[in-house]
């Protein structure tokens, strides 16, 4: 009634929208009889349901206020600077430190926000938010050389590129490179935990959603590419269960959901044009920030990348991070601070408060004034309201790291997405002369992704209400009749277990003892340089 070693998959963005369609029509058998043989439930994410906040909520079994990621981007309040996040900021630790605090070895393969990886018995593999050049994204360091030899550098998904039928076959090829690393890593060393996260998903819905209306000019050709990802994904995840020894509990986790994206506005703007935000600069010096590499340019990048010392390409590295480092604080620095009581910053759409003018006792009605602004606007165009919801900090989070969430979080409705800063300088599309425009990618992201768990204790053809993000690790730590740390904020599922199960082994809590991942600090030129990654990989 336990299982003796867990196995997860991930995908990245995964959604039920798209998953039970296909399986009706017969396109994904592998998950079809994976959902018969356990249990399912649409998984609520965190708010923003956004990469690295719900990553980190499955990885640790903590909301955002104990864990203390609420974005890609922080700003600091004192300094202003706009930066990436990473594992060093991470307050709570992640399932593989807590199982091998206990003497489990664990693994965790490309896993959002896991640079630096954590220095655990068993390995990391760290994924988005890891710069290229980064020389310390597996631990032990040991294993980076064999990887490399087998299988090359790793990244998180393939390179975008600007050809959409050569992007999709990136994707279908990065899906099959992600199943040859995992099953060769499960094969190498027998692990009680592991967890491979497959990004394609996510990235195919970002760039691909539009496609899927008929009256796109290329829905003939490109009309099913996001299908196309998901049946490479399903053969993929058969080749890993077939992998998988009969006692292992194998769950299938989805960070968020997906759905289509026709309107950005940009929220700044809003700040701007009702006297709570004050430029000092113009906004148009944003739209020169970055210059696309022309093809020669390209080409004459990839020679000097063969025939130049390590040292020259070093300091090539080093300037260009400097380069995205401006970029990302390209607004901020011309934010006039004196006058601004608030500014947007992160790609979600949180709201930060100037210190230097917004006091404890000015939080309330700052809160309540852009709650009321924001819930009022109206798209002219299409005649709906693009923000959902809008929410003071503490009505979202509990716990130590609230202090360092956006004073103000703003949920979209369907079919927007906040335009974000830098995003006017990576995708030089000029600064926006309104509240609304076009936005690079068709599909964002939706609240509610995908989980489904099978293996020894577990029910069988049952669907769950009321599933988390943060539930996911006290689930998968019972199925391995391992005590839940009582510093996590989610709950076993104990409806994904029979009856016979529960009464057997009732799910206990214990005392936390990895409290942090004892990663070290990240060095600000790589931090600097994600920037870049991202937009490489269509992320951004």
């Amino acid at each position: 009634m336990k299982a003796s070693r867990v196995v997860v998959v991930g995908w990245d963005g995964a959604t039920f929208d798209i998953v039970k369609p296909m399986i009706a029509a017969g396109r994904m058998p592998v998950l079809e009889k994976f959902l018969e043989a356990g249990v399912h439930a649409p998984l609520c994410s965190t708010v923003p349901p956004v990469t690295p906040v719900a990553w980190t909520s499955f990885a640790t079994g903590c909301t955002p206020g104990r864990h203390g990621i609420f974005d890609a981007l922080t700003l600091d309040p004192a300094s202003h600077e706009v930066r990436f996040v990473s594992a060093a900021m991470r307050r709570a630790a992640p399932i593989w430190a807590v199982l091998s605090d206990r003497g489990r070895p664990a693994g965790a393969v490309n896993v959002p926000v896991t640079w630096p990886p954590d220095p655990i018995s068993g390995l990391v593999i760290s994924g988005m938010f890891t710069p290229s050049y980064a020389e310390d994204y597996v631990h032990p360091p040991e294993l980076r050389q064999e990887i490399e030899a087998r299988f090359g550098p790793c990244r998180d998904s393939p390179n975008m590129d600007p050809d959409p039928e050569r992007y999709l076959q990136n994707l279908l090829a990065g899906v099959d490179a992600r199943c040859e690393l995992t099953l060769w890593l499960m094969a190498q060393k027998p692990l009680d935990y592991f967890c491979s996260i497959f990004m394609e998903s996510d990235r195919v819905q970002h760039f691909f959603w539009g496609y899927r209306d008929p009256s796109h000019p290329d829905h003939a050709a490109l009309g099913q590419a996001i299908e196309a990802v998901y049946e490479r994904l399903d053969a993929a995840l058969g080749r890993i269960l077939d992998a998988c020894p009969p006692d292992t509990a194998v769950a299938l986790v989805s960070d968020h959901g997906a759905g289509p994206l026709r309107r950005a506005i940009f929220l700044n703007r809003w700040l701007m044009d009702n006297g709570f935000l004050t430029l000092s600069g113009e906004l148009s010096a944003l739209a020169g920030g970055r210059h696309a590499p022309s093809g020669l340019k390209k080409t004459l990048v990839a020679l000097a990348k063969a025939i130049l010392p390590e040292s020259v390409l070093e300091a090539r590295r080093k300037a260009k991070s400097k380069a995205f480092a401006r970029i990302n604080n390209l607004f901020s620095a011309i934010v006039d601070w004196d006058k601004t009581t608030c500014v947007s910053e992160g790609i979600a759409g949180g709201i930060f408060f100037n210190p230097k003018l917004v006091g404890e006792a000015d939080r309330a009605e700052l809160t309540r004034r852009l709650k009321e602004g924001l819930l009022a606007i109206v798209d002219p165009q299409t005649g709906a309201h693009p923000f959902a919801a809008v929410y003071a900090r503490e009505e979202l989070y509990n716990g130590p790291a609230v202090t360092d969430a956006p004073d103000v979080i703003t949920l979209c409705a369907p079919g927007y997405q906040v335009l974000v800063p830098h995003e006017i300088a990576l995708y030089e599309q000029g600064a926006p002369t309104g509240l609304f425009a076009t936005h690079k990618w068709s599909g964002r992201h939706e609240q509610y992704g995908v989980f489904a768990l099978r293996g020894p204790g577990v029910a069988a053809g049952v669907e769950l209400a009321d599933a988390a993000m943060a539930d996911v690790t006290p689930t998968l730590l019972y199925a391995l009749d391992e005590a839940v740390p009582e510093n996590m904020d989610g709950h076993v599922l104990a409806g994904a277990f029979t009856a016979e199960t529960l009464a057997a082994r009732p799910p206990q809590t214990t005392t936390a003892t990895a409290s942090t991942t004892g990663a070290a600090g990240t060095d600000g030129a790589q931090a600097d340089q994600i920037a870049d990654e991202l937009s490489d990989l269509g992320y951004m």
